[in-house]
């Protein structure tokens, strides 16, 4: 017992040393006293001023309405009080941007609480205006110069005001309609001009440093610069954010040397997308800890050079993350939306604080799941028990991570509903991967396997010479297969080393006599022992017909067995399995499917592989725990048994696993059997491989849909462990299903970011990087998991790995597709796989992975489009690009795989047509009769 608990020990402490290397330390200038000024917007954490305004209603409401009527409207004045007592011993100067805000009441507010207010009229331009108030913009802004000049005569707590903010970057950035769009600089003078008549205090207008240096005119007509340094914006820019600071201030001192300077905004955000410098590859990260460190740097330097500042700005705005600026716009402040103040002024940074809280709430998650494995595999070895655990805490630990950013970020209830989609994916998938990894962990690290059958080799020789055998009936459902491939597999059939025997073929729905009469004509000749039957209609397709030959089968028969068309069987295989049913539980025996076409042929040797690894894999662990899924080939079940269930299902496409499955309900068991008895034909082309696995995946949901409340209830024999590896066995085609829908989904998303720009209009954010990264984690583990099992279990070469990962990869889409339809339809027709059909072209390939192509196209272009547009600034878009081909892969895989089948049909072709055109060799000259 003390393995698992040391197991354990160390695998929580690891996870407790990696959660706290992300939290460093960092240093930063201390700031002692108050700070000279913050910018301030009033607006609460659930207003939008802008979306307000937008509706056409708010200068209505703003004098129809009383203000605890309208509170989404208008600033609340007992918030203002809040926040003003709030600024109260930390902050001297409070900054504002419009009168209408709140001005009317402002300067008493600031007074109480000893603070000193610079506010700001906001100058309309005529669209402006016009969207927001509905009326003519000199109107508007004749009204908020009025209420700045009134504010500023009768309040001695101001010594400063503002005309205006950003007119003219606005001005300066327009390039179509500017005299509508934006104040030009004569539109702003005037504005300046008007207010400095009547005002004795000092006027300005709020620019970026830029700004300042291009129109030297707008200098001039003012009492000092008022300038905004926000390096964060300033993608160009590979200097830290002190010296970008310091080098544009000495840039206007060197240009102005006799103006004062006002740096009226300075500050750094704590959420937000990265920026990455084009030219120099510098990143700037919106963090808290960056935010400290910058804003402290920089607010000590300006003290130290007698500079008067505003920090923008006093309290998060979240709504200027939808309306304005993008997300960082909504986490400039000092104090967040809740008005708590984010950090301290002095001391050291903490990168992470909260790593410790993410540390314990993912240990806290994984301690059940880890505690539950390790009590019940206690004798794994301990690297797997390492293995398990350790990607436990990273699932656990992805999870907390996404909640600790999530709490940190400001939602729209559109938002939430989007986080909640992409958390529910995120879990959902980290759930399946852990299933996986359990599968990995006890394959590859099992002591023991505890029910594996014994070989032929060593079977047979333990059966008394005087064994009674019981009269097996092997039954052929064939419909349009070649009779050539059929009358091969009854060869094979007629050479079985049993005495007790009889072999039944039924051919079904097949029109043209061409093709079934040469299979009757040989049975014919061989006895009684083989029977053919043929019907031109027969319901139910295969399962209709394998129950009619059921009431055919002879009444001295104990065991059925069913076999592929294209099989052809080992002489050993019945006396090697047949002793399975000594034992009265075991209702069917199941081998594997194996193929024998596959040498030469790089598509059909792919293939081969794909399919080993579940019958080496999966079916090898499920057999330990009685849960193995029946198959349509190589499967023998007892008669009476398959007559108490009633025979076949006519409703499921896949009624060889809906047997095996009910046949367990009632408490029957089962055994596998993983040595080759048999070898049949593997699809020739990529469509007919599609096609078969659409139906096992389409019949799985009709199966599921079935036979979901006897999975739940206890209504049935079956046992949790059954219960588990029929749910787990279903899982890997539910994450392709959800895997398409995130595809579809992430493509809107992209479309969403890329088209509203051309337009004009605001783009839609990009998914969080804190859940792209885990997926793309997610999908590495996979390859981790396939390789890792096809190398201790499946007797392949590496590269004939990567081929069988590839042709299963090819399949997402198809699997993903069939899980959809088959949610919600009830019935698809019965598709047999076609064998033995080698016409396929590389146009035909294409054609074959058409959807898979056009998909894959997709996603390129829109990975490329992303990275050359905001992947050039943005770092997470270039993370989201990178995910998008991820994404791709496996329809990629699916062209990849599809061509390869094209290539491998052509070079045979070629072959065939090289071999007839060679002359053939003279035989040798005849000799004179003697």
């Amino acid at each position: 017992m003390m393995r698992p608990v040391l197991v354990l020990l160390v695998t929580a402490a690891v996870a407790l040393l990696g959660w706290r290397l992300l939290d460093r330390h960092i240093t930063a200038a201390n700031v002692e006293g108050p700070l000279h000024g913050v910018t301030y917007a009033p607006w609460a954490k659930d207003q939008d001023p802008i979306e307000a305004k937008a509706s056409g209603i708010f200068s209505f409401l703003r004098t129809a309405v009383s203000e605890d009527t309208a509170p989404a409207i208008k600033p609340r004045r007992a918030q203002v009080e809040r926040d003003f007592a709030t600024f109260a011993g930390k902050v001297e100067y409070v900054r504002t941007y419009r009168t209408s805000d709140g001005g009317e009441y402002m300067p008493e507010l600031a007074q109480r609480y000893g603070l000193k207010l610079v506010p700001g009229a906001w100058i309309y331009s005529v669209n402006e205006a016009k969207l927001q108030f509905g009326r003519d913009a000199a109107e508007v802004n004749a009204e908020e110069t009025r209420a700045l000049i009134r504010m500023a005569n009768q309040n001695p707590n101001i010594e400063r005001v503002m005309v205006g903010n950003e007119n003219i970057l606005r001005w300066d950035g327009q390039k179509d309609q500017r005299d509508s769009n934006a104040v030009s600089p004569v539109q702003l003078i005037r504005e300046i001009r008007n207010v400095k008549r009547n005002v004795k205090v000092p006027v300005s207008t709020a620019e970026p440093w830029h700004i300042w240096l291009r129109y030297p005119e707008l200098a001039r007509e003012v009492d000092f610069l008022a300038v905004h340094v926000l390096p964060y914006w300033d993608e160009q820019s590979s200097e830290t954010p002190l010296e970008y600071l310091k080098n544009k201030i000495g840039m206007l001192k060197q240009a102005y040397p006799n103006k004062n300077i006002i740096v009226t905004e300075v500050g750094w955000p704590s959420n937000g997308a990265q920026r990455r410098s084009p030219a120099t590859g510098l990143i700037k990260q919106a963090t808290p800890a960056e935010q400290a460190k910058n804003i402290r740097d920089m607010v000590a330097w300006l003290k130290a050079q007698n500079i008067d500042y505003f920090v923008v700005e006093a309290v998060d705005q979240p709504w200027k993350a939808y309306d304005l600026e993008g997300k960082a716009g909504g986490y400039w402040g000092l104090w967040n939306a809740d008005r708590q103040q984010k950090f301290a002024w002095t001391g050291s940074i903490e990168t992470f604080p909260q790593w410790l809280a993410c540390a314990l709430w993912s240990l806290l998650a994984a301690l059940p799941i880890m505690g539950l494995f390790l009590w019940r595999w206690r004798d794994l070895g301990i690297a797997g028990q390492f293995i398990f655990c350790g990607l436990t805490l990273l699932a656990t630990s992805a999870v907390a991570y996404g909640g600790a950013v999530a709490a940190g970020t400001y939602m729209r209830w559109s938002e939430v509903a989007g986080w909640g989609g992409l958390a529910f994916f995120l879990i959902v998938s980290l759930g399946m991967a852990l299933v996986q990894a359990l599968e990995m962990v006890e394959t590859i690290w099992r002591g023991r396997w505890t029910r594996e059958a014994l070989p032929a080799a060593e079977m047979i020789p333990l059966q008394p010479a005087d064994r009674e055998w019981p009269k097996v009936s092997i039954h052929v459902a064939i419909c349009n297969e070649p009779p050539a491939m059929v009358i091969q597999t009854i060869e094979s059939l007629e050479g079985l080393d049993y005495p007790n025997l009889e072999v039944i073929i039924i051919d079904n729905n097949t029109k043209d006599p061409a093709v079934w009469r040469p299979v009757q004509d040989y049975c014919a000749q061989l006895g009684e022992r083989f029977k053919f039957f043929h019907f031109d209609t027969m319901k139910g397709f295969k399962a209709g017909a394998l129950n009619y030959v059921l009431s055919q089968t002879a009444p001295d028969a104990k065991i059925i067995g069913v076999i592929d068309s294209d099989y052809m069987v080992r002489p050993d295989w019945l006396k090697a399995v047949v002793p399975h049913f000594d034992d009265e539980k075991v209702a069917y025996v199941q081998g594997p499917q194996d193929h024998r076409d596959w040498t030469g042929d790089r598509f059909k040797e792919m293939l081969n592989w794909e399919y080993a690894g579940f019958f080496d894999i999966g079916m090898c662990l499920r057999n330990e725990y009685d849960a193995i899924i029946q198959h349509g080939t190589m499967t023998l079940v007892r008669k009476d048994r398959m007559e108490e269930m009633n025979g076949w299902a006519t409703w499921c496409i896949t009624e060889d696993t809906e047997l095996g499955l009910r046949l367990m309900e009632k408490g029957y068991g089962a055994m596998y059997s993983r040595e080759r008895f048999g070898h049949g034909l593997t699809p020739d082309h990529f469509a007919g491989y599609k096609k078969q696995r659409f139906r096992w995946a389409y019949g799985a949901m009709q199966i599921m849909k079935a036979h979901a409340g006897k999975m739940i209830g206890n209504s049935t024999k079956l046992t949790g462990w059954q219960k588990y590896h029929f749910v787990a066995g279903w899982l890997p085609w539910f994450a392709d299903a959800l895997n398409l829908i995130f595809t579809w989904a992430g493509l809107a998303w992209v479309l969403a970011v890329l088209v509203p720009p051309l337009f004009g209009i605001k783009p839609v954010g990009l998914p969080p990087s804190e859940f792209i990264a885990p997926t793309i984690g997610i999908f590495v583990f996979k390859l981790v998991y396939s390789f890792g099992l096809y190398a201790d279990r499946v007797k392949c070469s590496f590269r004939q790995s990567i081929g069988a990962s590839l042709a299963g990869l090819a399949l997402t889409y198809t699997v993903g597709l069939a899980v959809i339809y088959g949610l919600m339809t009830s019935r698809l027709p019965f598709m047999r796989t076609p064998k033995m059909d080698e016409r396929a072209t590389l146009r035909m390939a294409l054609g074959m992975a058409r959807s898979e192509a056009i998909l894959t196209g997709l996603l390129w272009l829109s990975a490329i489009v992303l990275w050359r547009t905001s992947g050039v600034l943005d770092p997470e878009a270039r993370l989201w690009s990178v995910f998008m081909i991820v994404q791709s892969l496996p329809f990629a895989a699916a062209v990849l795989v599809s061509v390869v089948n094209a290539l491998e049909q052509m070079r045979h072709e070629r072959a065939v047509f090289e071999t007839a055109a060679e002359p053939v060799p003279a035989g040798p000259a005849l000799q004179p009769a003697q």
